[in-house]
């Protein structure tokens, strides 16, 4: 399956297939033009400022067939802006609980199966399995172990990421979507490394850099990647790359 795929700022990306596009936690970068034919689907995994911008709403208006998929903690976010906006209407949303799973349609009569896995902070990731390939985005879920924070604090919270990687285990992704953030100092790996452990990930993206685009090759000078795993090296908000998964 060929497609493009294009870094839009932070954990903003778009992925563009034959039939459709998906958006996931756009919140600023310019988005290229879109295709009016193509189903457009919007996903957003949890109520951050940095993953939900409600300027996604308009996209309804500017594009035909769109269709928005969020974490079910988003429900209150949307409800308050509604609140806030009388005059916008929020389009249907589709929410989902983690643990839950959908099915939508490309528009051309091919199935796209959405599973939401709890996050370790807020809202879901997506596991999205679509022409036989299995496509993940993180979002927020991530091994979020901090210099200085209580060590039961940590300890916890690398209970809480390992039993979410169970369900990844040995799924074998063909495009992740995943945190390397370089405020965690010393453990910004840790969560990337984890997941390359536990599964085969054919092509990686990084993300949720803010904006520190050397975390990248940094992660990857002098540590050997699984074979079959290819981890991108972004390098400016706007990137886009050819892909065959």
């Amino acid at each position: 399956m060929k497609g493009t795929v294009t870094y839009l700022s932070h954990s903003g990306f778009l992925l563009e297939w034959e039939h459709c596009y998906w958006l996931f936690d756009y919140y600023r970068g310019e988005l290229p033009r879109l295709t009016p034919k193509k189903k457009l689907f919007v996903f957003c995994s949890h109520s951050h400022a940095d993953h939900f911008n409600p300027e996604i709403f308009t996209l309804a208006k500017r594009h035909a067939v769109t269709e928005y998929i969020f974490s079910r903690e988003l429900g209150r976010a949307c409800r308050l802006w509604e609140r806030r906006h009388p005059e916008l209407k929020i389009p249907p949303v589709q929410f989902l609980q983690g643990g839950a799973d959908e099915v939508f349609d490309d528009g051309q009569g091919t199935s796209i199966f959405v599973h939401a896995l709890p996050s370790t902070d807020q809202g879901a990731a997506f596991l999205v399995r679509y022409q036989g390939k299995q496509i993940y985005h993180a979002g927020d879920l991530h091994w979020w172990i901090w210099p200085g924070e209580p060590e039961e604090d940590n300890r916890q919270m690398t209970g809480r990421y390992k039993k979410e990687m169970e369900y990844l285990k040995d799924k074998e992704l063909d495009l992740a979507f995943t945190p390397l953030d370089p405020r965690q100092e010393e453990y910004y790996d840790r969560g990337l490394s984890y997941l390359l452990e536990q599964t085969l990930v054919r092509q990686v993206f990084p993300m949720h850099f803010w904006g520190d685009f050397d975390v990248i090759p940094r992660y990857l000078e002098g540590r050997t990647i699984p074979q079959g795993t290819k981890i991108y090296e972004i390098k400016e908000d706007g990137q886009s790359w050819e892909v065959c998964i």
